[in-house]
């Protein structure tokens, strides 16, 4: 009995074991996130069901919602507009703009509102939060893949209707998914900060809104670059998204030029702007989360 005694005694004053998630340093938050991957597929899936879920239309409104962009602006600038298009048709010019854009532009929108997306799980469950804006550009990813088979049909009706296929068939194509990888990463970097202000500021999404429909207006979407005069085109490439979605467009249909120069600043700046915003959300993380 006096063992017994003495073998809950020595028990009752070892010290505590606590548990805690390990953040210290870039590699441990990797291996953190990597070892919760399920967690990322889960959100990311639900993110997008989220978009269609209640509506009449079902999952049909995925397919739906990205047609009205490209023939308004197809009518819009080309067809009253008729902006000029690199010697190829029109709605493909656009297309070819449009498709990176609207990766970046939709992965920033949606990501800006992940924290209060996913604030129900946030709060009951402890996973590393960087997963939250990475999983919140999974519907931005998705519409990307619906522009892509859009794309992929409009190419193959002007090779009915031309006999020309637009659309370079080759390894520069590889290019083209390398821009949207990038564009991803870029918006990555934004949505880092918007993200947190966003959760403390509800009028940021809507803010945000306009100054996206501007930024789109500065990036050559719906113009060539080639319509910009010489010397006053580097105010253009001062938008890093330029040079993205010029790359993507030669890429794909082999018109204009790869601006290496302004791309290389993008990437420098976009590295720069992600080591930042992995920063800022670290360090606000946590009181972030207390105001959801």
């Amino acid at each position: 009995m006096s063992h017994g005694f003495e073998g809950a005694a020595s028990h009752s004053t070892a010290a505590p074991w606590v548990i805690e998630p390990q953040r210290e340093g870039t590699a441990a938050r990797a291996v953190e996130i990597w070892r919760c991957r399920r967690l990322l597929w889960f959100l990311a899936v639900r993110t997008v069901k989220d978009m269609y879920e209640g509506m009449t239309l079902g999952i049909f409104w995925l397919f739906a919602r990205p047609l009205f962009p490209i023939l308004v602006g197809g009518f819009v600038f080309g067809g009253l507009l008729r902006l000029p298009s690199d010697g190829v048709p029109f709605v493909l010019f656009f297309m070819t703009g449009f498709v990176p854009w609207s990766l970046f532009d939709r992965s920033i929108l949606f990501g800006t509102k992940c924290l209060d997306q996913h604030k129900s799980l946030i709060k009951r469950l402890y996973f590393p939060r960087l997963i939250s804006p990475v999983a919140s550009v999974a519907p931005a990813a998705a519409y990307f893949v619906i522009y892509m088979v859009l794309l992929t049909l409009v190419a193959l009706f002007y090779v009915w209707k031309d006999g020309v296929l637009y659309v370079r068939v080759g390894p520069t194509l590889l290019v083209a998914l390398l821009m949207s990888v990038f564009a991803v990463f870029c918006a990555l970097s934004v949505v880092l900060w918007t993200c947190v202000f966003q959760a403390r500021h509800k009028e940021t999404r809507f803010g945000l809104r306009y100054f996206m429909q501007f930024w789109m207006y500065l990036t050559p979407v719906f113009y060539p670059i080639s319509l910009v005069p010489p010397e006053h085109r580097w105010l253009i490439f001062v938008n890093p998204m330029a040079s993205v979605v010029a790359t993507f467009r030669w890429g794909i249909l082999g018109v204009g030029e790869v601006p290496l120069v302004p791309l290389a600043t993008s990437f420098v700046v976009a590295v720069a702007a992600m080591a930042a915003g992995v920063w800022f959300f670290t360090v606000n993380e946590s009181s972030t989360i207390d105001r959801l």
